[in-house]
């Protein structure tokens, strides 16, 4: 089981990437995104950061958090912004 690194109250929905070759990361985050509801996010588990994925998620009106590990592996937090309780 994956320890999250971030504080968050959204129940999570965990996708393991790390061992994944592209485009299949990018695949499987963009399809999850459209089924997040309201009080959900996506941690996503990463040999590295994302980087071309994070303007498909703003296309997606979707907003995320980065964090690195010492090892240099990520965690990204995903959520909806039009879900995000104001």
């Amino acid at each position: 089981m994956v320890e999250s690194l971030f504080e968050t109250d959204k129940q999570l929905q965990i996708i393991d990437c790390s061992a994944l070759f592209p485009p299949e990361p990018m695949e499987r985050i963009l399809e999850s995104v459209e089924t997040l509801g309201k009080g959900q996010a996506i941690l996503m588990i990463h040999h590295k950061r994302p980087r071309l994925l994070y303007a498909k998620l703003e296309e997606r009106q979707c907003d995320s958090e980065t964090k690195t590990l010492e090892d240099g592996s990520v965690q990204v937090l995903i959520w909806k912004k039009d879900l995000e309780n104001k």
